[in-house]
């Protein structure tokens, strides 16, 4: 029996195929932009043929397929999604235009207001009104709302948000909305602000329902289609969507909050990380994973990956959902390099992607990218990417490189593949700064985890860079994600408001709002098909200071909560915020909102332990080439050996290359790389 991981790239398509006995099947295959499910037909079939079977065998015996989606991000980056109308109390259409009244950066007064999701005239303001305790004071003004409903169907709108104010305090008026819309306009896909986000603030409500509409109409047609994809070619098992928190859902549960898949893709890789480092000891990772379009980068604390319950989606658009933190940024193997005001060099954040890709592939690119450096420094094999089913050409690497920036900047083609690696790698070492240096936290006590097709290629450079001495490159790095799907547990945010000060805290109350959320969770795992005793919960409460703004989220216990266990929980808050922002007050603490985090758990694979081979790796050498370190200042002789061959126990000595299947680690003169029992690799600084 299988169960098989597939994530899909802004490049490549990664596919992960694990049986009971943790053997594992790795594949890439370039990513289809125009019809993602083609790559994921595609990825199967590449996986049948490793396993030497037919597809139609391979899926007789596939559990679960865990699918990573890059659909609802692409719509939002790429303006591309619905035509959205948006139903509101009267008066308050504006709300999300207004924002939170600053711009994104808010020092510089040129900074154009962004596109608006929904356009001022496909707003429309109801005659309705729920006070701040959910008692309703001005009547639903049912007529009006079919007028609007059908203004909004004559202007080609696909999809209809419901965001009316306290609908999180009684949300009647919203569920009447919609039903009034299911019969004016059954085709429209529907968000309702106390369904997708019922919480207090009606900005981050508004905009994280809005983006649900947005991307939702796109993400439900493709998992439909996919289901009917995978339905012809014999596949009978289950399917589950990765959403923005680590964790997994049901396609049908993806369907209705697609927004929660916004960070579908890199967001399993930090459970990826937290198992495979777990593995081997370490708790405290710097995690991160270069593709080829961009450079994805979390911290994780005492196994726990950092999470953040709000982010701007790119850059502007604010939503509001549990989620892992991770720092993106444009910094990929198919980043292109070029020339800015002043010729001064850029890498990035524009990709090559999968169509044409870098130059070097010899698909029609003419820009130089990341890739392209790295062919002309000597780091990848041009007769060996992906296991040598894409010939490399260095003539056309070099040929981008001088036209492009060489010959302007008046350097050698080398210096300016050596100029490109620095800035690339530089962005890198900025991009995990911000998850660590800047929230106090030093790199130096982490040990780094080097993941992504890219990624083994310049992790030494980046430790080296930031004093960390400790490398982890899993052997499945460049499919980490996909990985990262197939052990993640499915995953059900939900979050009630109760904002009211802690000393007056109605403890029945309180105690039975966890109740209820639990019980909506159950009812959401009993869809699922999980069985209880595969089903676990986290509680937590967003605290803050009295007069504060932001909160900070805190664990509370299980079980029945009284004046012993709150106060437990206000120690915890004060060590959170001392540990945030170095200081705890003397003053007032208060509660926000309660929320519950619901857990199916899936049966995990085994990662077998290899047989110890001794130190001596000669078995698996593969011959020499020249290649370029920093170090050094020139070419050097390096040794180069099979990286999937290679056993627990091998110790490699650098310089050195590691040539595996679908990703290559460089190892420099000043780092040993040693093979781990899990047939990873661990590297380690020798200076």
């Amino acid at each position: 029996m299988y169960v098989i991981g597939i994530d899909i790239g802004g490049t490549f398509t990664d596919g992960i195929c694990i049986d009971e006995t943790g053997d594992t099947q790795v594949t890439k295959v370039p990513s289809t932009p125009a019809d993602p499910g083609v790559a994921v037909t595609n990825t199967l079939e590449r996986i049948a043929n490793s396993l030497g079977v037919k597809l139609q065998e391979l899926l007789t015996g596939v559990t679960r397929i865990c699918h990573g989606t890059t659909v609802s991000t692409n719509n939002i980056i790429g303006l591309t999604g619905a035509n959205v109308g948006l139903l509101t109390t009267k008066g308050f259409r504006d709300t999300l235009a207004i924002r939170e009244g600053v711009r994104e950066d808010r020092y510089d007064y040129a900074v154009p207001m962004p596109p608006a999701l929904v356009p001022r005239y496909l707003r429309k303001g109801i005659e309705e009104h729920t006070q701040w305790d959910g008692k309703e004071v001005v009547p639903l003004n049912e007529e009006e709302v079919r007028a609007a409903v059908r203004y909004l169907k004559e202007h080609g709108v696909e999809s209809i948000a419901i965001c009316y104010l306290w609908s999180f305090r009684n949300p009647d008026h919203e569920k009447r909305t919609a039903e009034i819309c299911r019969e004016e306009f059954p085709e429209a896909y529907l968000s309702l602000s106390s369904v997708v986000l019922p919480e207090i603030r009606d900005y981050r409500r508004f905009s994280t329902t809005v983006i649900n509409s947005y991307v939702g109409p796109a993400l439900s047609k493709y998992i439909l289609s996919l289901q009917q994809r995978l339905r012809n070619i014999g596949y009978t098992g289950e399917l589950l969507i990765s959403q923005s928190n680590a964790g997994i859902m049901s396609p049908e549960i993806a369907s209705e909050q697609a927004v929660r898949t916004v960070l579908s893709g890199p967001a399993t890789g930090p459970a990826s990380a937290v198992y495979v480092s777990q593995l081997h000891g370490f708790e405290d990772v710097v995690a991160f994973d270069m593709g080829g379009t961009s450079f994805d980068v979390t911290l994780i604390k005492e196994r726990k990956p950092w999470m953040t319950d709000e982010t701007n989606v790119a850059g502007i658009y604010k939503m509001r959902l549990p989620m892992v933190d991770i720092n993106t940024i444009g910094a990929g193997g198919g980043s292109i390099a070029w020339l800015g005001l002043g010729k001064i060099l850029h890498v990035g954040p524009q990709s090559a992607g999968a169509s044409p890709g870098p130059a070097c592939y010899g698909a029609g690119g003419e820009e130089p990218t990341s890739t392209d450096a790295d062919l002309v420094l000597g780091y990848l094999n041009p007769d060996f990417f992906i296991g040598g089913e894409i010939k490399l050409s260095t003539e056309l690497a070099k040929k981008a490189i001088k036209e492009k920036i060489a010959d302007d900047l008046g350097m050698d083609v080398v210096e300016a593949a050596t100029s490109i690696m620095r800035i690339i790698n530089s962005k890198m070492v900025d991009g995990i700064s911000a998850v660590s240096v800047r929230r106090g936290e030093d790199p130096r006590r982490y040990i780094m985890l080097a993941a992504g097709g890219a990624g083994p290629v310049h992790a030494a450079a980046l430790a080296k860079t930031l004093g960390m001495r400790q490398i982890l490159i899993p052997r499945s790095s460049s499919i980490f994600c996909a990985l990262g799907s197939v052990i993640s547990d499915l995953r059900h945010d939900s979050v009630r408001t109760i904002a009211t000060k802690t000393s007056a805290i109605d403890f029945e109350e309180l105690n039975k709002g966890y109740q209820e959320l639990e019980k909506t969770a159950h009812e959401t795992l009993d869809i699922e098909r999980i069985a209880e005793d595969d089903r676990y919960f986290r509680r937590s409460m967003d605290m803050r200071y009295i007069g504060q703004f932001h909160e900070v989220e805190v664990e509370v216990p299980d079980g029945l909560l009284g004046p012993e266990q709150l106060a437990e929980v206000i120690n915890r808050f004060h060590e959170a915020h001392e540990t945030l922002y170095a200081y705890r007050d003397v003053v007032e603490t208060e509660v926000l909102n309660i929320r519950l985090a619901a857990f199916g758990r899936v049966t995990k694979p085994v990662i077998p332990e290899q047989p110890y081979e001794g130190k001596n790796a000669s078995k698996h050498f593969k011959g020499k080439r020249d290649v370029f370190f920093e170090e050094a200042g020139k070419f050097v002789t390096t040794s180069i050996y099979d990286g999937d061959a290679v056993m627990y126990g091998n110790l490699i000595e650098g310089p050195a290359v590691l040539e595996q299947r679908t990703t290559t680690v460089v190892v420099p003169p000043s780092f040993t790389l040693e093979v781990t029992k899990y047939g990873d690799f661990l590297m380690q600084v020798t200076e």
